[in-house]
């Protein structure tokens, strides 16, 4: 027997197995569901509760706990490409990474991590002019340190990296210089001197198999013979044994950046294939012997983004990690993009995605998106060395006896005594000498001589920069500012110049000069946009806005204040201050420093623009502003903003730069009048809004 409710809870009925013919036909069959039900959830809690009682006699171990949760992308935001990571469980279970550097000086960032969220730069592998004498004589943006791995064994960190002469041709042996680094220690920050050898290709990886021999995977030069090949070698001496063929892939172009691991009896061997563009993919192989021949997984490529609408593009080259808990992680190369590929300053960064990878099976991994989620492992600052937080925001002060900090770059090796911390007389500042050549140089191409420069990455799609410049110059072409540089054929730079009438004439400068002797200096401020689309060096380009303006003498106006701003995806803003208010130089669109192998490093220089510079320029206060809430930028519909239609804006009619800012937003009119031309073409849907600023795009 038991007891029913009425149909509003109001009385009970009793039923026995005589159905009342006051309870209808539906109650009844209510009830014996109900029987059912409960019976059923009986005999699933015996069977559970055996399964409890067996697991618990069994010998295996319990697995740990699985804390699911979400993740953005980029994991290292900023120029930080082809990266590698490993797992030492000696150094309190620290992830220590690696990332390519091209021709930036410090060179191979090293990064730490406790959660593989939150990384840490420690120092840099290449950081003593001693290591790679000849580094300054690169030619190319392309050129320098190309992909490093990282790997630790028996007490010893050890990294493989190439410097590539990339203007050189790809049967020329002197184009690949390949090198290994070693240190006890990755916090001092303090690596060798590298051991060279000779081998005709990049991407060199190192392995350790379990007979104690050691090996180097690579890939040759692909143009010439698509392979990925294996040697073995000391990696103390560079001593080389026989060139063996693995694999030349699935098929795609490029076949490169090999990791070599052994689990469950097989050698899994990784690559990426496709270009490192937007065909760009990552594929694995196997095989029972180190020497092959390796099978390729039927589910190739295992990571890509090729052909889809991901924000993430570019997604390749890959490097495969254990974590604490058990569960397995890849780290891989990506471009915040879309398939547009037009607006992606930063360029290749560094993304994590779970792997899932079953005992005697293929990896398989998730798909490489801007929000993820995976098996985290709890949040860990504990990193117990000094550096920046990747990803942070940061104000410099330049305090006496302090240095420059190990996450900012020169472009090559630079002239130390060009950049004087606290000098007498500027105490909380950077003096920089100004260099006879400035930041494109001669050719754009190569630097016979140190450029005055030095930035840090660009790491947030929005961002604000502002530095104080005490800046007195004495001689024509004199100039010191601040600069978006990708390379020395792309970038934008603010400054302070000193010219005669004539040089201010051929710089763009359209008024009437206020002396008539030819001889005599006077002050301008500059934006020079230098890229494919500009001519007259910068002063006259298509697509972005430079400009140059008259400017308050030194007496007038000693400092300045100088401010970049990435007001979206797509626009910077250059601006100066010399009382309360703002005034905007010109734009720069972001289209014009993307592309290539590296990212924008948003900085300080100093030039003479051809003559040797006398005067130093004084920075204090440097701040970099990122807006953490922005991850993608703006997307119009399924597109980016494209260039057809920032081309209109350049007939606008914008109003005089003397019009005050609009306090409410933070934009002056001018301004204004640009983002609400630029809205009418992006009305359409706005990926993500701007939380700084909800006027801007």
């Amino acid at each position: 027997m038991e007891q029913l409710k009425g149909g509003h809870g109001e009385s009970t009925s009793t039923i026995s197995e005589n159905v009342s013919p006051f309870i209808n036909r539906r109650e009844y069959r209510d009830v014996r569901s109900s029987k059912r039900r409960y019976i059923m959830l009986l005999v699933v809690s015996i069977l559970l509760a055996f399964t409890i009682f067996l697991r618990g006699q069994s010998s295996e171990p319990e697995s740990k706990p699985v804390r699911l949760g979400s993740y953005n992308n980029p994991v290292i935001p900023g120029f930080h490409p082809d990266p590698s990571c490993h797992l030492v469980e000696e150094f309190d279970n620290t992830f220590f990474c690696v990332t390519s550097s091209f021709n930036s000086f410090p060179g191979v960032p090293v990064l730490a991590s406790k959660d593989l969220i939150h990384f840490k730069q420690i120092g840099n592998v290449i950081n003593n002019p001693n290591q790679l004498p000849d580094f300054n004589t690169l030619d190319g943006a392309t050129s320098g340190i190309w992909a490093a791995t990282i790997r630790y064994n028996n007490g010893t960190f050890w990294v493989t990296t190439t410097m590539v002469y990339d203007n050189l041709a790809q049967d020329d042996a002197t184009r690949w210089d390949n090198i290994i680094f070693h240190t006890t220690d990755p916090y001092s920050d303090n690596w060798s001197d590298p051991v060279h050898f000779t081998f005709e290709g990049y991407d060199v990886s190192p392995f350790w198999d379990s007979d104690g021999k050691t090996y180097i995977q690579a890939s040759h030069a692909w143009q010439v013979y698509p392979m990925i090949q294996q040697f073995e070698m000391d990696f103390s001496t560079g001593e080389m044994g026989e060139i063996v063929d693995l694999w030349t892939g699935t098929g795609g172009i490029a076949p490169e950046g090999p990791h070599l691991m052994f689990k469950d009896g097989y050698y899994y061997l990784m690559i990426a294939e496709g270009g490192t563009g937007l065909g760009h993919e990552v594929d694995i192989a196997r095989s029972r012997n180190i020497t092959g021949p390796y099978e390729s997984n039927p589910a190739n490529p295992v990571l890509t983004n090729a052909n889809t609408t991901e924000y993430e593009q570019t997604v390749g080259h890959a490097d495969l990690i254990l974590d604490t808990n058990g569960n397995w992680w890849a780290v891989a190369l990506a471009t915040r993009s879309g398939p547009e590929y037009l607006f992606y300053p930063m360029g290749r960064e560094t993304i994590l995605t779970s792997v899932t990878w079953k005992d005697g099976e293929w990896p398989v991994f998730d798909p490489a998106r801007t929000i993820e989620q995976g098996p985290l492992l709890p949040t860990d600052l504990q990193i117990s060395a000094s550096g920046p937080w990747i990803g942070g925001s940061e104000v410099l002060t330049f305090e006496p006896g302090s240095s420059i900090p190990k996450h900012f770059v020169h472009n090559r090796m630079p002239d130390p005594s060009a950049y004087i911390i606290s000098p007498e007389g500027h105490p909380n500042s950077i003096g920089l000498v100004p260099s006879e050549l400035n930041l494109t140089a001669l050719d754009g191409r190569s630097a016979a001589t140190p450029q005055t420069f030095v930035g840090r990455r660009q790491e947030h799609v929005e961002f604000v920069t502002e530095v104080t410049l005490d800046f007195n110059p004495k001689q024509d072409q004199e100039e010191a500012g601040v600069t978006v540089f990708l390379n020395q054929g792309q970038h934008f730079d603010l400054g302070i110049v000193a010219l005669t009438p004539d040089s201010a004439a051929a710089a763009g400068f359209r008024q009437v000069a206020t002396s008539t002797n030819a001889n005599e200096l006077s002050r301008y401020i500059r934006l020079r946009t230098i890229s494919a689309n500009s001519t007259t060096f910068g002063s006259i380009d298509t697509i972005s806005q430079p400009n140059i303006l008259s400017f308050p003498s030194y007496e007038e106006a000693p400092n300045v204040q100088l401010q970049i701003d990435a007001v979206n995806n797509t626009w910077y803003a250059f601006r100066y201050k010399t009382n309360e208010d703002w005034q905007t130089v010109g734009w720069g669109i972001s289209s014009e420093v993307s592309g290539g192998f590296v990212g924008t490093i948003v900085g300080m220089f100093a030039t003479g623009n051809g003559i040797a510079g006398k005067d130093t320029a004084y920075f204090s206060e440097f701040s970099y502003q990122g807006n953490d809430a922005i991850i993608s930028g703006l997307l119009i519909g399924s597109k980016l903003c494209n260039c057809p239609v920032i081309r209109q804006y350049e007939n606008l009619e914008l109003p005089d730069d003397e019009l005050l800012r609009n306090s409410s937003d933070g934009l002056d009119l001018k301004d204004r009048t640009i983002l609400n031309f630029l809205n009418e073409f992006t009305s359409d849907k706005k990926y993500i809004s701007s939380s700084r600023d909800s006027g801007r795009l």
